[in-house]
């Protein structure tokens, strides 16, 4: 595995640390998210105002669960701290930032609205308390559940957004709380930490030189029990990336400026991995799915069948283009729903996709003799002929139900590739040729069906026929659809599971396996109702954060099996 495939590594050690930042919405709120990330972080970023935060790729967004809250309310800030550790466990640091733009300021004492003043105590100092609170309750709870202590918490407070506001420096209430605690946590956890950064004063033009990225580094270096756990109780005033340090937080701030430091550097850029292929297919089954592998009278609900065809393809297609990869797609399409439904079928295939067979009335092979199997491919064939102008070169078995008869089928009608089987579940593999598996007959003696299986004689596999790997675990349509013949569909899964279940892939994917395929398999009657669509544009515009960072590339199925085939013929397999 080449050097760039190793997992990146932070100089101050904080790979994993599990952060919780409030005010996450403000100008240093947003680069405390950024930079945490940077350092391999798991953030919990909270505001009660929406979070704008642009630029964040693909797989630093896995690592970040935004959450809307209000710090001032204590209910609050308890859910979000239970809703954190639920997601990435416990909360090793804390980042105690201002989530209110400090206005107090802008008056003289005697003109200083008191509502202005309540509002700036509510948020900015009440809102402080609470997070230091319930982040020490959290810090207890872990501890007694585990019986060990929580490996060096830290606490780092920030000002105001705007630096020297009443409500937050001039009372001086906010660093007497930040006092107390330093003396207390120690009783807590004998690694604990508290320490503030401050910003430098307004110059001249009457604006504050410090920028947010400033401010947002050195939370990072207080964070950091490898570059600063010998520190606590301390203010650090950063100016001009100079930094001052005072020997109390309760200490005046107006210090002054010793030897200049050198800033502290950026969290080092995240290397490249190999390319992930993804192949995005989609199985216009309509009212077919309600007659071959249906084992219930298709006059049950297939009207289902009909919303497929005539709302949730247009739907998918527009989807699709608003992401631009509709012409990057395949589409499985039985025959019986490019008869019955011409004018949406048309708009598939006038997208630029690609389209392979799906049988004719989604029958599965074990339904059918070997003659009426020769029958279905070749009428099929003779419809995606005309329909696109092309010889079909692809092929999914309806339900996944091939047999030996259907690849041999395959192989003599010159098909590239087949998309229905999964001896792997990221990389292509050559067709394999094996004898079928007699069903156990428990009526005679144990010995006469111990026995393994047995190789077949002629080669292993059905080269240069290519399997593309596809599964119930790869698609849409089991745990999000019901289906009454079904005895394994659920119809009533919450779209955020599948959405983790198929990111948690994605990414064991991306850190473990040499130039992957990640298949996304789609249904029009259920990635096209309402409340799943949202999911998968979602997953998709995730994938394509990943396509940005240079790590994906969206296929079509025959692309990746001819790309694929060349690939193992030049390395000789």
């Amino acid at each position: 595995m080449s050097t760039e495939s190793l997992p990146r590594r932070s100089f101050l050690g904080l790979e994993g640390q599990h952060v919780f930042i409030t005010g996450a919405a403000g100008a240093i709120g947003g680069e405390a998210v950024r930079e945490f990330l940077d350092h391999g972080c798991r953030v919990t970023a909270y505001d009660s105002r929406p979070l704008q935060l642009s630029g964040i790729d693909a797989e630093r967004f896995s690592r970040l669960q935004l959450l809307n809250g209000d710090v001032g309310e204590e209910e609050s800030i308890q859910s979000g701290f239970k809703q954190a550790q639920e997601r990435f466990g416990p909360v090793n640091v804390l980042i105690v930032n201002s989530s209110l733009e400090d206005k107090t300021n802008e008056y003289p004492i005697w003109d200083l609205p008191l509502d202005e003043w309540e509002r700036n105590y509510r948020v900015n100092v009440r809102g402080s308390f609470l997070a230091i609170k319930h982040f020490l309750r959290c810090v207890r709870e872990y501890q007694q559940t585990s019986g060990a202590e929580l490996a060096s918490p830290a606490i780092v407070v920030t000002e105001t957004e705007t630096g020297t506001g009443l409500a937050a420096g001039k009372t001086g209430l906010h660093y007497a709380l930040l006092n107390t605690a330093r003396d207390e946590i120690k009783q807590l956890n004998s690694e604990a930490r508290i320490n503030a950064v401050t910003r430098g004063p307004i110059n001249k033009t009457g604006e504050i030189a410090t920028t947010p990225a400033d401010v947002a580094r050195t939370m990072a270096f207080l964070a950091s029990k490898r570059a600063s756990g010998h520190i606590s109780g301390q203010s650090i005033r950063v100016e001009d990336n100079q930094y001052s340090i005072s020997t109390k937080i309760s200490e005046s701030k107006s210090l002054a400026t010793k030897e200049p430091v050198q800033s502290i550097p950026q969290a080092l850029s995240k290397p490249k991995r190999n390319k992930i292929r993804v192949a995005v297919s989609i199985d216009l089954d309509a009212v077919s799915g309600w007659l071959g592998t249906s084992k219930s009278h298709p006059r049950s609900n297939y009207s289902a069948g009909f919303f497929a065809a005539r709302v949730g393809v247009p739907r998918l297609l527009r989807m699709l283009k608003k992401l631009d990869i509709a012409n990057r797609c395949t589409w499985f399409i039985p025959g019986h729903s490019v008869e019955s439904f011409p004018d949406e079928v048309k708009q598939v295939v006038a997208s630029g996709c690609e389209v392979g067979l799906h049988g004719y009335a989604h029958e599965g092979a074990y339904q059918l003799t070997p003659e009426q199997e020769r029958d279905v491919l070749v009428k099929c064939m003779e419809i995606a002929q005309k329909l696109t102008g092309k010889k079909p070169v692809g092929y999914r078995a309806p339900l996944y139900q091939l047999r030996e008869s259907t690849l041999d089928l395959l192989e003599e009608f010159g098909f590239e590739y087949d998309a229905s089987l999964t001896d792997h579940d990221c990389h292509p593999f050559f067709a394999p040729r094996r004898p079928p598996l007699t069903p156990i007959d428990f009526s005679k003696p144990a010995s006469s069906w111990m026995h393994p299986i047995k190789e077949c004689a002629s080669p292993p596999d059905r080269r240069p026929l290519v399997c593309v790997p596809c599964n119930y675990y790869m698609e849409d349509m089991t745990p999000m659809q019901f289906l009454p013949h079904c005895d394994n569909s659920q119809g009533y899964v919450d779209t955020r599971l599948i959405e983790n279940m198929w990111r948690d892939r994605f990414l064991w994917i991306r850190d473990n396996e040499e130039e992957p395929i990640f298949p996304v398999l789609m249904h029009p009657d259920t990635s096209g109702m309402a409340h799943v669509i949202g999911m998968l544009e979602r997953m998709l515009r995730w994938l394509k954060e990943w396509e940005r960072e240079g790590e994906v590339e969206f296929l079509q199925t025959g692309e990746i099996a001819r790309w694929w085939k060349e690939k193992m013929l030049q390395e000789g397999h």
